[in-house]
């Protein structure tokens, strides 16, 4: 049974075992009411959900909503934290890959430890 128990502004989780990749759009539906993912993307691809996911994400940079982007953040890393490694893999390429230019001094700060991480893998990555 899948038990996670969400807190605003920190993410407590307690999780009995790895998310479902297909129940991903309706965990981050949940979250961030905002957002809604095309019908295919329901039980679709889990990168096609996380490139929506930050696109969204992005919307929210470029228009300063702050609280938006750390709560995204915040899902993000916990999605990241307790998924299958398809999820990790969607997270660290299109969600990084797709926030990384965007992010200035404020954005990077909101970020996570764990996703600070991945940022800073992605940015050695392109520099090497």
């Amino acid at each position: 049974m899948l038990a996670l128990r969400w807190h605003y502004p920190v993410c407590i989780k307690t999780i009995d075992h790895m998310l479902p990749d297909s129940k991903i759009s309706q965990l981050i539906g949940l979250q961030i009411p905002g957002l809604t993912f095309p019908a295919e993307q329901q039980k679709g691809a889990i990168s096609k959900v996380i490139h929506t996911f930050a696109g969204y994400t992005g919307r929210m940079i470029r228009s300063g909503q702050l609280h938006e982007v750390k709560r995204c953040f915040n899902v993000a890393a916990v999605l990241y934290h307790n998924g299958s490694s398809a999820l990790r893999n969607a997270i660290e390429g299109a969600f990084m890959y797709t926030l990384s230019p965007l992010l200035c001094g404020k954005h990077k700060e909101l970020l996570p430890l764990s996703l600070k991480n991945v940022r800073i893998q992605h940015l050695q990555t392109i520099a090497i």
